[in-house]
């Protein structure tokens, strides 16, 4: 490699010292998250988890019930990625029912439709669920390839700051 502009690479170093490694940290650690967030989608839908959608959008960037938050502290950058919605967690984990109980909704079409306020529903008895693992199957799936990863969206990231 040969280097003809001097002052145009200095340029790009003094980027690099005036925030665009943070940025570029950022970038890097907004595709795992986006990666990570492919998988668990995938293992749902391998796993014929939902039929709705929600679940599946919950797992959606920007999408309803949708965790994206950044933590950015003491050299670190943090992103944490999920769903807000209760039953995800139910279905990741498994749970159980401890005692019977009234749960309101009505059934459409062979499915039930869970509505707080209907007078009709059903008595849900004791019994436990067993956890599909949908999220922690997609972790495993993502941690098997993110250093690869990683290293190929840096060299992106890199080959942009220096084009």
């Amino acid at each position: 490699m040969s280097i003809h502009d001097f002052d145009g690479l200095a340029r790009k170093f003094e980027q690099i010292s005036n925030g665009a490694i943070e940025r570029i940290l950022r970038n890097i650690a907004e595709v795992v998250g986006e990666t990570l967030l492919n998988h668990v989608i995938d293992e749902i839908d391998n796993q014929g988890l939902i039929d709705t959608g929600t679940l599946w959008n919950s797992f959606t960037r920007g999408g309803a019930d949708n965790i994206w938050i950044w933590d950015v502290d003491r050299n670190a950058i943090t992103l944490e990625v999920g769903s807000n919605l209760p039953y995800a967690r139910y279905l990741n984990d498994g749970y159980t029912i401890s005692k019977r109980h009234f749960v309101p909704g009505y059934w459409s079409g062979g499915s039930f439709v869970y509505d707080p306020s209907a007078k009709t529903g059903f008595m849900a008895r004791p019994r436990s669920f067993i956890g599909r693992q949908y999220f922690d199957i997609a972790v495993q799936q993502l941690e098997g390839g993110m250093n690869a990863l990683i290293m190929r969206q840096l060299e992106r990231e890199i080959g942009r700051l220096f084009a």
